[in-house]
């Protein structure tokens, strides 16, 4: 029984890991230079009151990003270039993917040599 239990916990680990960890990383160039790159699938916007919006698909038509609230949206999001502060792409971290990854094998580590010491009590 605890091998399954074992097995459940590390296949969880590794569906979490597979996601990666991703952070978002504001970026020095005006928008209409960064959209121009297609490869981009998410922005976050920062507005002059500092408020936070996260554009899904985003694209520049005329002088607005036209795009989504989410991923599965289909509701379009229009936000004039003149009210962005600062951009933001996502990117993924590989050093905090590893660090998580040994956490989770740590503890269930952890957790394994506990579950043995408390064999017969």
């Amino acid at each position: 029984m605890r091998a399954v239990h074992a097995r459940r916990l590390v296949l969880a680990a590794a569906v979490l890991l597979s996601t990666g960890c991703a952070s978002w990383r504001v970026q020095q160039v005006a928008p209409k230079e960064l959209l121009k790159d297609k490869s981009i699938e998410a922005v976050r916007v920062t507005r002059a009151d500092k408020s936070k919006v996260e554009i899904y698909n985003p694209v520049i038509l005329g002088d607005s990003i036209i795009g989504h609230p989410t991923q599965q949206a289909i509701a379009r999001l229009v936000m004039p270039i003149s009210q962005v502060q600062t951009i933001a792409t996502r990117y993924h971290s590989v050093p905090k993917t590893m660090l998580a990854g040994l956490a989770i094998i740590g503890a269930v580590a952890v957790y394994g040599l506990l579950q043995t010491l408390n064999q017969g009590y």
